[in-house]
């Protein structure tokens, strides 16, 4: 038996289509609006521990980008001379 030093806020029923209703403590305590997504994580101790999804932001998801796809600032490389269909008119 795992001992937990966690205490119960409040206790929600699953409806028949498996859903349920964040209690009002809950949905304080976790500072939910609207619209808001929730995690729901598994700890080794088979527990499921359930926290607000944090919103990346803007230089947040640009750090990631640059770091997938390049700076925009990488200069561009060099393909060669223009053949074809790829020369534009002077």
């Amino acid at each position: 038996m795992v001992t937990s030093k966690h205490t119960t806020l409040a206790v929600a029923k699953m409806t028949s289509k498996h859903q349920i209703t964040i209690p009002k403590v809950v949905r304080e305590k976790l500072g939910l609006t609207d619209h808001d997504k929730l995690v729901f994580q598994l700890t080794d101790h088979g527990q499921v521990m359930i926290d607000k999804e944090q919103k990346s932001d803007l230089w947040s998801i640009i750090r990631e980008q640059d770091a997938a796809h390049g700076s925009i600032d990488t200069p561009e490389p060099d393909w060669g001379k223009d053949v074809g269909a790829e020369l534009i008119d002077d």
